[in-house]
């Protein structure tokens, strides 16, 4: 089991969203507004504030997470890739339980079938 959490510009979320909605194995997917400060690249000057969403997305195989990982990367990407565009990280899951039914481990990370 996987989560996979992507901060991307807030400008590009709703591609993402709308990519991964079409991938088998996806059962939800969180957006977060944030408010994101950073360096720009070789940059020693104070933080600059960024517009970017959080997405979290979890899932049951590592084939799963890789083909997420793959679609955030291409439809998060500005034209030639640029800073700011964003970062991609993969956490493998100890424990997943849906509150609903109880459903553990990777059956939890499957969409109810009500």
């Amino acid at each position: 089991m996987y989560e996979i959490k992507a901060y991307v510009r807030e400008v590009m979320a709703e591609h993402v969203v709308d990519a991964l909605a079409k991938v088998q194995g996806v059962a939800s997917i969180a957006v977060v507004s944030l408010n994101e400060f950073g360096h720009l690249v070789g940059d020693e000057s104070p933080l600059e504030k960024v517009k970017m969403v959080k997405l979290e997305v979890d899932v049951a195989t590592e084939t799963v997470a890789d083909e997420v990982v793959d679609i955030i990367v291409r439809t998060s990407r500005t034209r030639d890739g640029h800073p700011g565009d964003g970062k991609v990280l993969v956490s493998r899951l100890v424990r997943a339980v849906r509150i609903e039914d109880g459903a553990a481990n990777e059956s939890a990370l499957q969409p109810t079938s009500s």
